[in-house]
């Protein structure tokens, strides 16, 4: 016997602020970077970028992602592609016989595993990748513009920070999921180590 549904819930008087779930330390970073994300990876955003890079798949957009996660990595297993771009392991192998037809990836054994294949991008797929990283560069240079070197770099320093921290955290499950080493920067500790003594003063 089927069950009755529930009765619609009166949200009227629930609180319409943004994030209202969120709060305390570091509330505000979840929240913004929540947005970014969320944004960047819009449909309508990842649409627009493959048709300004003239994408040789018109509307593949499955491919149009292995193509730009391979902007990241020099060659990568087929399979460690579904995680990547939010698909089957099955649907990888077509997605990857669709670029190799269209002569934008091609295969290499995998010299870790002799039972495996690696792909990598063709010249054709290097100037494809070129384009996709214009039309994407071309936002971050309207979103800095009027941004001084100092804060760009400060900013820089502090998200490539965050990321390495967070990966040495959880144990290096970030560049597991990527494919990419990402750089560690500097401690101030250490920076400060490197810094040489003044020389002290002769006695007189």
């Amino acid at each position: 016997m089927a069950r009755r549904p529930r009765e619609s819930v009166d949200l009227r008087e629930v609180e319409a602020s943004s994030a209202p779930l969120l709060n305390g330390r570091g509330a505000d970073f979840s929240i913004a970077l929540q947005a970014l994300v969320t944004s960047m990876n819009s449909t309508a955003v990842r649409e627009a970028i493959l048709a300004q890079s003239d994408f040789p798949l018109p509307g593949d957009m499955p491919a149009f992602l292995l193509v730009n996660q391979l902007i990241y990595r020099t060659t990568a297993r087929p399979t460690d592609m579904a995680d990547a771009i939010g698909t089957g392991r099955s649907n990888v192998s077509k997605i990857v016989r669709r670029l190799e037809v269209a002569g934008l990836v091609g295969r290499m054994p995998d010299p870790d595993d002799g039972r495996q294949s690696r792909i990598g991008l063709t010249p054709a797929g290097r100037e494809v990748a070129q384009r996709i990283v214009a039309v994407s560069s071309g936002v971050y240079e309207i979103i800095f513009d009027d941004w001084i070197d100092r804060d760009f770099e400060q900013l820089e320093a502090l998200v490539v920070r965050l990321v390495a921290d967070l990966d040495d955290r959880l144990d290096h499950t970030i560049e597991k999921t990527s494919g990419v080493r990402l750089p560690r920067p500097k401690r101030l500790a250490d920076e400060l180590k490197e810094v040489p003594e003044p020389p002290h003063a002769s006695a007189v």
